[in-house]
C-alpha cells in the first residue's frame, strides 16, 4: 500500500512538473519554449495589414450596411437605424441586390448585427447610442421560412433582454457602456459584445436562444481599445472575430485556442488597417475558417466589403509594422477669430495636406502645406468663416500615412 502511494505521488509530481501554463505561441512577444498549456498571456507587436477590396461599392439600398452573414453561397446585410426592418441578399462575387426579406410587425429601431446558427438567423435591434433603451430585442428567423428566391415577407419571434449591469438610464449620447453592435450565436447562446464609448472596452453578455424576456448577464471582459461594431464566430476553427474602429482607424481582433466559450482566455490579436483609414467597418463574416468578408457603410468611402485573409493575423512576425506611423491631430475652433486650429505631431516630411468634411462626409475644404521644421509640433491656423455649426471630421495625409480627428464648432 505504502509503495502504491509513493508512486502515485512520484507521478502527480511529474505531471504537475510537465504540465506547465505560459504563452504558447511563437509570435508573440513573450513566447515560453517550455509551457504547454496556453493561459491567454500571449502579448504581440502591432500588426498593420491591408484587406482586399472586394466589392467597391455595395447598391444604394444598403449604403447603412451594418451586420452580415454568408449564408446559402451570398452575402445577406441589413441596414441600421431608419432602414426598413429587412434583410438583403447580395450576389457573393458583385455586391448586386438579389432578394429583400422583410419582416412583418418588426419595427427597426436601430438594427445593427446579425447572426444565424443551423437553423435560424437572428437580428439583434440593440443600437443603444444614449444609452437609455429599454426595448432591447434580437429577432429570430427561421431560415427555412426564406424562400430561394423572390422577395417575401416573414413571421419572427422577439427575444427581448436587458442589461444585468444597468439599473441607470441617463441619456448620454455616445457616452455610455450599454451601446452594442455585435452578436453571435453558438450551440446553445447567443452573445453580445457591447460598445462601450466611454472606456473602449467590451464586455461579452450570454443570452439563450429562446423566445421570451431574459437578462443578459455578464460573461467575460476585455479591453479591445476601441468600438466594437461587429463579431462573427466559427466552430469549425475555434475562433471569433471582432471589428470596429479605434478614432476612424478600421480594426479587427481575432480570437483562437480558447477554452470552450471563453473567447477571452486564449490568443488575442489585433490587426489595424491604416490604409483604408475613413471607412465605417461594420460587419463581419467568416467565408471558411480563414476567410473573412468585413463590412463598411456610406462613410468617407463608400459602402464596400473588404476580404481577410485570418493567416495574416495568426502567422504573422511579430511585428511588421514598419512604413506606417499615426499622426497626433489635436483641433480646436477659435470662434471669435474664425479659425480652426491643428496642432499636429508625427509628420515625416514638410509637405501635407489637410481636407475637411462635414458629418456627411462631403469635402468642405482642403489645403496643402509645406512646414521645413516638420519634425516638431506643427500648429496651422485655417479660416472657419465658410463652416456652421456642427462635426467635422479632420484629415490629414501624407504619402501613405493618413489621420482623422473629429471637431465641434458650437456656434
Amino acid at each position: 500500500m505504502k509503495r502504491i502511494l509513493i508512486i502515485t505521488a512520484l507521478i502527480f509530481s511529474l505531471s504537475t512538473l510537465w504540465a506547465q501554463k505560459g504563452c504558447t505561441d511563437a509570435n508573440a512577444i513573450n513566447y515560453n519554449m517550455k509551457a504547454n498549456i496556453n493561459d491567454g498571456s500571449c502579448v504581440y507587436e502591432p500588426l498593420i495589414l491591408q484587406p482586399t477590396e472586394y466589392v467597391s461599392e455595395l447598391p444604394g439600398t444598403v449604403n447603412e450596411t451594418s451586420g452580415i452573414i454568408v449564408f446559402n453561397n451570398a452575402i445577406w446585410t441589413h441596414n441600421d437605424s431608419g432602414g426598413e426592418p429587412a434583410i438583403f441578399k447580395l450576389d457573393f462575387n458583385t455586391g448586386e441586390l438579389l432578394q429583400t426579406i422583410r419582416l412583418t410587425n418588426v419595427v427597426n429601431h436601430d438594427i445593427e448585427d446579425i447572426t444565424q446558427d443551423d437553423h435560424y438567423i437572428y437580428l439583434g435591434d440593440f443600437g443603444n447610442n444614449y444609452g437609455i433603451r429599454k426595448d432591447l430585442v434580437i429577432h429570430k428567423i427561421a431560415k427555412s421560412s426564406i424562400p430561394p428566391s423572390g422577395d417575401a415577407e416573414v413571421d419572427s419571434s422577439p427575444i427581448y433582454f436587458s442589461f444585468a449591469d444597468q439599473t441607470i438610464f441617463e441619456k448620454k449620447n455616445r457616452s455610455n457602456n450599454f451601446d452594442c453592435e455585435a452578436l453571435v450565436a453558438t450551440d446553445q447562446y447567443l452573445y453580445l459584445f457591447s460598445k462601450n464609448w466611454v472606456d473602449g472596452h467590451t464586455k461579452c453578455y450570454r443570452l439563450p436562444k429562446e423566445p421570451g424576456t431574459h437578462t443578459a448577464e455578464i460573461y467575460s471582459k476585455f479591453d479591445t481599445r476601441g468600438l466594437v461594431t461587429g463579431a462573427d464566430y466559427n466552430k469549425t476553427s475555434g475562433s471569433i472575430v471582432l471589428v470596429g474602429y479605434e478614432n476612424f482607424l478600421p480594426i479587427v481582433w481575432m480570437m483562437w485556442d480558447f477554452d470552450g466559450e471563453n473567447f477571452f482566455n486564449g490568443n488575442k490579436r489585433r490587426a489595424d488597417f491604416p490604409y483604408i483609414q475613413g471607412a465605417q467597418t461594420e460587419g463581419i463574416s467568416f467565408v471558411n475558417d480563414s476567410i473573412v468578408v468585413i463590412s463598411s457603410e456610406d462613410s468617407f468611402f463608400p459602402p464596400r466589403l473588404y476580404q481577410l485573409n485570418l493567416n495574416q493575423i495568426i502567422k504573422a512576425p511579430k511585428s511588421n509594422s514598419e512604413g506606417f506611423k499615426p499622426f497626433k491631430i489635436s483641433p480646436e475652433f477659435d470662434i471669435k477669430e474664425k479659425k480652426l486650429i491643428l496642432c499636429i505631431e508625427g509628420l515625416t516630411a514638410p509637405s501635407f495636406d489637410i481636407e475637411i468634411y462635414n458629418m456627411s462626409w462631403q469635402k468642405m475644404n482642403q489645403y496643402s502645406f509645406v512646414k521645413p521644421d516638420f519634425q516638431k509640433a506643427v500648429q496651422i491656423e485655417i479660416s472657419s468663416e465658410s463652416l456652421t455649426k456642427g462635426l467635422y471630421f479632420i484629415r490629414i495625409k501624407q504619402g501613405v500615412n493618413i489621420g482623422f480627428q473629429k471637431a465641434y464648432l458650437s456656434e
